[in-house]
């Protein structure tokens, strides 16, 4: 079997327990079962820069961004299957409004991404059947579909914002490829920026106009840096064979991890690794990690490592040119944060009862 098709099953078989075990990654993360609630245990919005605490009708909610005015999730409103719709949060108001239903029967709507002008989210079944995102211009409430919708032999990664551009994975199952696609959302021009030769814990991440990605060749680990307006790409080379979740801090500074080979037992090997394209210098931050749930970083360009789910992430920052570690960001019970648009919102369930609390900045 070649390569590109063994790791195109094995990561659509990845997406399936994604969405059937709820282990959300780019930018949501956690633990929880994907189980319908069978109790009536419903949320409260805690809104700590506004001083206001809300309870609101959801029995869950999966993934979410938010800004200065304005928080969008997507929630499970008595859904037959698990989350069946996207809501707008007023801030200032505390009332909310739907802004997208599923079209799936038995639905998982997810991967809610925002910035200044675009809302992206995915459409999909509670089975992974297929994956149909969507984007919102914020300014006209215009909802169009990214992709084809439904289409054939082909998955559609969730996307990530880059200003006015979308960034994703297609997956093409019928020719045996994968490669990152990118969409200009204002004038709907879709190119496809790279061919990849596996897509096992290729996870993409973009700031300032760059596009950061890993990939495989010749037994070694790559970096690729796409630079949107130039269409300019950089290649990067990794001591490393098996690399993912990689996330840009600057143009010039990245985080990333190393995993085992995937058919062999785990060796409890993983590394957190920074590098400084400025002084061409790689450094192993973390080693000989057992196992990392999620690998994050916030508007401030911390890094939050989670390795011990419900209680506490590692914090590090960057200070001469290295990633130190600065103690703990303590969170019991949290499922999931996003840190985006100098907000955090931190899923959590406290006191018995679920809460999502959005505050600008850190508790501790």
């Amino acid at each position: 079997m070649k390569i590109i098709e063994r790791t195109i099953i094995l990561s659509c078989a990845a997406i399936f327990l994604f969405i059937v075990f709820k282990a959300v990654y780019y930018g949501v993360q956690g633990n929880r079962s994907l189980i319908k609630p069978q109790s009536l245990n419903y949320y409260q919005i805690v809104d700590k820069d506004f001083n206001k605490t809300i309870d609101v009708p959801f029995t869950n909610i999966h993934s979410y961004r938010g800004n200065a005015d304005y928080i969008y999730m997507s929630v499970d409103q008595e859904s037959p299957s698990l989350d069946n719709k996207i809501v707008e949060y007023n801030r200032k108001t505390q009332k909310y409004k739907t802004i997208f239903n599923s079209k799936f029967k038995l639905p998982s709507v997810q991967g809610v991404e925002l910035n200044d002008t675009w809302l992206l989210w995915v459409d999909t079944d509670e089975h992974g059947g297929y994956l149909n995102p969507y984007f919102m211009n914020l300014k006209t409430q215009e909802i169009q579909p990214l992709t084809k919708e439904n289409e054939e032999n082909v998955t559609n990664d969730f996307p990530i914002l880059i200003g006015d551009y979308a960034a994703w994975i297609k997956m093409d199952r019928k020719v045996e490829k994968a490669e990152v696609m990118l969409k200009n959302l204002k004038t709907d021009e879709t190119i496809s920026i790279f061919n990849l030769n596996t897509y096992m814990n290729t996870d993409l991440s973009a700031k300032d106009g760059k596009i950061l990605f890993t990939d495989k060749k010749d037994q070694f680990g790559y970096l690729y840096l796409y630079d949107i307006k130039s269409k300019e790409i950089k290649e990067f080379k990794s001591s490393y064979e098996f690399i993912g979740s990689a996330r840009l801090l600057s143009d010039q500074q990245w985080v990333y991890l190393t995993f085992d080979e995937p058919s062999e037992p785990p060796t409890g090997d993983r590394k957190l690794i920074f590098y400084d394209a400025s002084t061409n210098h790689t450094q192993e931050v973390v080693s000989d990690m057992l196992d990392v749930n999620n690998i994050l970083t916030d508007f401030n360009n911390q890094v939050f490592l989670d390795t011990n789910a419900y209680k506490y992430y590692k914090k590090f920052k960057i200070k001469d040119h290295l990633l130190v570690e600065d103690g703990l960001l303590e969170a019991p019970y949290l499922f999931r944060y996003p840190a985006e648009n100098d907000i955090y919102i931190f899923d959590q369930e406290l006191n018995e009862k679920y809460k999502l609390i959005i505050q600008s900045e850190l508790p501790n």
